[in-house]
């Protein structure tokens, strides 16, 4: 017969202590230390230890509230400002012109100059093709332009100028200048018959460019060159399609040819290239 089992009493949980009363008990604890210390100066108070989350917590606060202020310095103090612009790229334009159209820029803290700034101060300058600034602490603002670049002469009632790819006219041209003279209707800088001038001509060889002595572009579809030399040699491109090809076919029909040998070379269909003598 088996011996019977008396039912065990369940043990009672542990009441849960709230946050409140944990407050209390630690407040309670203080009052105690604190009563104890004033009648017996041996007792010691034992400082719950720092972790390393608080500490790491208090260099991150101290390390920000440090960076914030080295930015505000930075961006708003005297200590960084503008006492001298130093300027770089340009032969055209003069180094004076270009510091006195800055001048406003002296005095301002060096973080806060910026780019579009400088290139709204120099947009009466016409052969400015671009700007780059770069800061250099504490007190120098460095400013790069890059001047436009002629790549033809355009001849007008009024002399020979050259010009850049956008058709704006960069300076008077010389008996030393030794670029291509275009002849096309209309405006440089509006003329369609320009641009398409423009884009044959950029489209040729690097090592045939220098030997281009005339670019006449009547239409966009008929645009024809002249090379120099007593023997005249010309150029029929047609229109500006296939201006890879037809700079490639150009460039292996001269190869076989002679500066002397007076002939036409025609790439306006650049599948059936043809040589005249």
């Amino acid at each position: 017969m088996k011996r019977p089992v008396r039912p065990t009493r369940k043990q009672a949980a542990p009441a849960k202590v709230s946050k409140k009363s944990s407050r209390l008990e630690r407040d309670r604890m203080k009052r105690t230390v604190k009563a104890a210390k004033r009648s017996d100066p041996r007792v010691v108070d034992f400082k719950r230890p720092v972790t390393l989350t608080r500490t790491v917590l208090r260099l991150l606060t101290v390390s920000v509230v440090l960076l914030l202020v080295f930015v505000l310095v930075a961006v708003f103090s005297p200590l960084l400002a503008v006492d001298k612009v130093e300027i770089l790229g340009n032969s055209r334009i003069s180094t004076k012109s270009l510091e006195s159209a800055l001048k406003s820029q002296l005095g301002r803290p060096l973080p806060q100059v910026t780019v579009g700034d400088i290139t709204k101060e120099l947009e009466d300058f016409t052969l400015i093709q671009s700007v780059s600034v770069v800061n250099l602490p504490p007190h120098t603002l460095q400013v790069r332009v890059v001047e436009r670049q002629p790549i033809c002469i355009i001849e007008t009632s009024r002399g020979r100028f050259l010009y850049d790819p956008a058709g704006v006219r960069i300076d008077a041209a010389d008996s030393s200048s030794k670029y291509p003279v275009i002849q096309a209707p209309g405006n440089a800088g509006n003329s369609s018959e320009f641009r398409a001038a423009v884009k044959a001509l950029m489209a040729l060889p690097v090592s045939l460019f220098p030997r281009v002595a005339l670019v006449t572009a009547s239409s966009i579809d008929s645009i024809t060159f002249k090379l120099r030399g007593w023997a005249g040699q010309k150029v029929i491109w047609g229109d500006s399609s296939q201006a890879a090809l037809k700079s490639r076919v150009l460039a292996a029909l001269i190869a076989n040819q002679k500066k002397s040998d007076r002939v036409t070379y025609d790439v306006s269909s650049p599948s059936a290239p043809t040589v005249r003598y």
